[in-house]
């Protein structure tokens, strides 16, 4: 059996690169028999080894990262000192990665979007140098590339668009390429010449049911939401691409005087009844990013709900990967905690590589209120899901940059809404429906077919 070791920026957290690592370690380790290892910038998961300079919030990192991807500021006094730094810091995280190799004897490597996001170019450069010094067999697993639509990074100068296109994916005779979607087999094809693997994102639909326990039923309690407030569940990280903002759209349309009698009387997801004094509350159960262009992303949203008389809440430093307290001895609860206690989610983001949070509330059995960005439309929607929609056209975007769908488009979704929480029955047959799809085309099941014939091609039995 061979030691696997996963690299990032960060792992263990809640965020669709973490859980889906988690998803192969489960495969690799429980079902194949490998040692899997997590190498990664965080320090604050236990079991991860760690490695600081992979961490996007490291000092120099982070100042490479904003330099590079987002705007030159006078941290560097010429082009050619942010170039001497990436080289300096590649040095750097090389070395580290050669003595961790060797003294966790790491047969396979996989790093996960390091080699393709375009964050972190010193750390594409190291991974480079030590796939091809070492030959070890490598996957590399891109769930996103710098080059996509999401608007997240943009070299900001020549040094910078020139790592992209030489090491960003590396193209070496012992790596196997996996991407998440067909759009981007496409576009690392047309750009790179690169043939890569479809892996979809998938999910463990064998797992016993999340429900209410006694560990999660205070959960509403403990975040001031009663048992008759309706909740719609934001699971996503906060980042421009992530769309909160048509989310907040939706419930202010749904806090309407016709639509809120209309739901008055619904059953939630607690027990509790829709009444007069129920509040509708879009939970937000995911960290804030600050990296990117997402500095200011968070406070347009609380401005636009404010604006728009929506509660929302955020509850990304209580809800974390898994259950446990944190450092003031206050419950942290997991993800999955906050989908029992959702009545339906929102997602409606512009752009993703897959679509975690979708699958995961497909496994919860809750309706789904989706744009309906490319990969969607590319690699989801076809499977036929039953979900409510916001379309898949930005109508306009504010002053703030925030983007938002047609009005008539808006209306549609928050009467379609209302439709399916108001029918218990229509909520059943969409609930099992997207299940059954779940469980037969994006399951663990699926996921190590895959991996075993990555394996077998990369000659590791």
């Amino acid at each position: 059996m061979a030691t696997m070791s996963f690299f990032q920026n960060r792992l263990g957290r809640t965020d669709g690169v973490s859980l889906e690592v988690d998803k192969w370690r489960a495969i690799l380790r429980d079902r194949l028999g490998h040692q899997v290892r997590y190498c990664s910038g965080n320090d604050d998961v236990a079991g991860n080894d760690h490695l600081p300079e992979l961490y996007a919030q490291h000092p120099r990192t982070w100042k490479i990262l904003r330099n590079g991807t987002v705007a030159m500021t006078d941290d560097y006094a010429r082009e050619e000192d942010l170039e001497l730094e990436i080289y300096n810091h590649a040095d750097v995280i090389e070395a580290k990665l050669l003595q961790f190799i060797t003294e966790k004897k790491v047969d396979v490597l996989i790093p996960n979007n390091l080699c393709s996001g375009g964050y972190q170019p010193a750390a594409a450069i190291a991974f480079h140098r030590v796939i091809q010094r070492t030959g070890k067999p490598a996957i590399i697993h891109s769930h996103d590339f710098y080059f996509e639509d999401s608007g997240e990074v943009s070299a900001t100068c020549q040094t910078v668009a020139s790592i992209y296109e030489r090491y960003f994916p590396p193209k070496l005779p012992n790596v196997r390429h996996v991407v998440i979607n067909r759009i981007a087999q496409r576009r690392i094809k047309e750009r790179k010449n690169i043939d890569a693997r479809v892996v979809p994102n998938v999910f463990d639909f064998r797992q016993e049911p999340w429900r209410q326990d006694d560990y999660n039923a205070d959960f509403r309690e403990a975040f001031g939401i009663g048992a008759d407030d309706l909740l719609a569940l934001q699971a996503t990280r906060i980042l421009d691409r992530k769309g909160v903002e048509m989310a907040i759209d939706l419930v202010a349309k749904l806090g309407e005087p016709q639509r809120r009698r209309a739901l008055s009387g619904m059953k939630t997801a607690v027990g509790g009844r829709v009444g007069e004094s129920s509040r509708i509350v879009l939970l937000c159960a995911g960290i804030v990013e600050t990296i990117g262009i997402s500095g200011d992303y968070w406070n347009a949203l609380k401005d636009h709900a404010r604006e728009l008389g929506v509660e929302m809440i955020h509850v990304g430093d209580r809800v974390a990967h898994s259950r446990g307290r944190d450092d003031g001895g206050r419950k942290i609860y997991s993800l999955w905690d906050s989908y029992v206690q959702a009545d339906f989610v929102t997602y409606p983001s512009t752009w993703e590589g897959w679509g975690n949070q979708f699958i995961e509330a497909v496994f919860a059995r809750l309706p789904v209120v989706v744009f309906e960005y490319p990969v969607w439309r590319s690699d989801l929607g076809p499977a036929g899901f039953d979900v409510i929609s916001l379309g898949g056209e930005v109508d306009r975007r504010d002053s703030r940059g925030l983007a938002h769908v047609a009005g008539s488009v808006l209306e549609r979704a928050a009467d379609q809404t209302v439709a399916v929480l108001t029918d218990p029955d229509r909520r059943e047959r969409m609930a099992e429906a997207n299940y059954r799809i779940g469980l037969e085309r994006f399951s663990m099941e699926t996921l190590e077919g895959i991996i075993r014939e990555l394996l077998g091609e990369a000659g590791i039995g």
